[in-house]
């Protein structure tokens, strides 16, 4: 019975991926972009997935990795103190090396005031973003003009 309920409910489920995305839970893919640091922008630049968790948060890990190493953005707790608690990108996760650094204790990585280096200042242009929503001038004006002039047809017959 369990399993015949969810093949009943992949049509409805297909709709509301996009509410329940961003009100149940953390995005599944995520979109590095903009760093005032050329070195470590072009390590944490590009888009991320949903690998594990750690410390009850999701791990991302980039798609590509930058010379033999994997790109991490995780969450540690304050099991080591309050000052590593927070949004980490590493090539690791818990490791020692680390690129960037966000105190937010958020169940999700926060948008902006990313500190890069991790021990630097907040860099005003770094942005992490739902993949798809990273640009949503992008993806919001096809969608838009896409139902008006589907509109407009089945006016004129």
């Amino acid at each position: 019975p369990p399993a015949m309920q969810p093949p009943a409910m992949q049509p409805p489920a297909m709709q509301p991926p996009q509410a329940p995305a961003a009100a149940a839970g953390p995005p599944q893919a995520l979109t590095v972009s903009g760093c005032q640091h050329a070195t470590i922008g072009s390590i944490v630049h590009g888009d991320f997935v949903m690998h594990s968790q750690n410390h009850g948060k999701p791990v991302y890990k980039k798609n590509t990795q930058v010379k033999g190493f994997d790109v991490m953005m995780y969450f540690w707790d304050e099991r080591d103190g309050p000052v590593f608690c927070g949004w980490w990108f590493g090539p690791q996760v818990g490791g020692d090396q680390v690129w960037a650094f966000h105190p937010d204790k958020a169940m999700s990585p926060p948008s902006r005031g990313w500190k890069v280096p991790c021990n630097g200042p907040v860099d005003p242009n770094f942005l992490v973003g739902a993949t798809g929503q990273g640009a949503p001038a992008q993806a919001a004006p096809p969608a838009m003009p896409a139902l008006p002039p589907a509109a407009q047809p089945q006016q004129q017959q």
